[in-house]
């Protein structure tokens, strides 16, 4: 279990919090699959009898199951309320039932309310010996200061593309959950071009079944769209997606991007540009429809223009 590639890839920014822990941390980084994940191996590597994970001991075997009555993951639902923190206050005051430490996961903590962060200040403000909070985050900036000056902060780097293949192919058993019951080599390719090295999004794009058509359209409109008569069809085609016009706006601006690094021409920005505004008319609930012959059409002026 300690040799695998994710423990690893986590433990390396962990540094010496690892070694002397601290009653509350922060993991930061624009995936939440991923802070999720490293807090529960985390937590697992606090509670290890052995204190390495080992996957052998009774206490790694219930952390797996997800029977580890020392181990509480919050929230069950999407935003931390009140109500969760004062669950975990009540239950911090219990001693742990089979080792030394209890440790709970506050997961998306930059989500949670101000009164549930408020109520977990006071807490962390004078811990239980014996408690260890581990906070997840994708934004820090919606995390109350008073917090953040109670906790250490643990940035996440991505991993490379590589790295993430290998942990799919051959996933431990506390990613298991998450992963999609098959796996298309081709989807996976795709995903892993698109995810970037984040584990998380990479996941989430390959249990979106609409991916791979996505995508492709990305790569036709970056690539081959060069003529008015083609909008209508490759309009139509694309507003199929219209409930994931972001996810398609996402790979499209990624496709220009790498055009963009691989040629330098700035009609490349010029495009980025306009898709960035899409993105912003999409907040402002602008039609699809509009959103999408608009982009079309000044991606095609573009290209006219920088003969792209």
């Amino acid at each position: 279990m300690k040799d695998n590639i994710l423990d690893q890839n986590f433990l390396k920014p962990l540094g010496e919090n690892f070694k002397r822990l601290s009653h509350a941390y922060l993991f930061i980084s624009p995936d939440s699959i991923y802070n999720n994940l490293c807090a529960e191996i985390f937590a697992s590597h606090i509670l290890c009898e052995n204190k390495n994970f080992c996957g052998s001991c009774p206490s790694c075997q219930k952390s797996l199951a997800k029977t580890n009555l020392d181990l509480t993951v919050l929230p069950t639902e999407k935003t931390i309320l009140a109500q969760d923190i004062n669950l975990v206050i009540e239950k911090s005051l219990e001693r742990p039932m089979f080792g030394d430490f209890k440790v709970f996961i506050l997961r998306g903590i930059d989500s949670a309310t101000i009164q549930a962060q408020n109520k977990l200040l006071k807490t962390l403000e004078e811990p239980p010996r014996h408690v260890v909070f581990i906070l997840t985050a994708t934004n820090e900036n919606k995390i109350l200061p008073t917090i953040i000056s109670r906790v250490r902060k643990v940035f996440l780097p991505k991993l490379n593309e590589k790295a993430v293949e290998e942990i799919i192919l051959s996933p431990p058993q506390y990613l298991k959950e998450f992963l999609p019951s098959k796996l298309n080599t081709t989807a996976l390719s795709q995903a892993l071009d698109e995810g970037e090295g984040w584990l998380g999004k990479t996941i989430e794009l390959l249990k979106e079944e609409s991916f791979p058509k996505i995508f492709a359209l990305g790569q036709e409109v970056a690539l081959s769209f060069s003529k008015s008569k083609d909008l209508p069809a490759l309009s139509a085609r694309i507003l199929e997606f219209k409930d994931n016009i972001l996810g398609f706006l996402e790979i499209l601006e990624h496709c220009f991007e790498k055009l963009l690094k691989e040629s330098g021409n700035l009609g490349y920005c010029e495009i980025i540009t306009q898709i960035n505004r899409s993105v912003e008319e999409l907040g402002r609930n602008v039609g699809a429809n509009l959103i999408v012959d608009n982009l079309l059409m000044k991606i095609l002026e573009i290209k006219y223009n920088y003969n792209l």
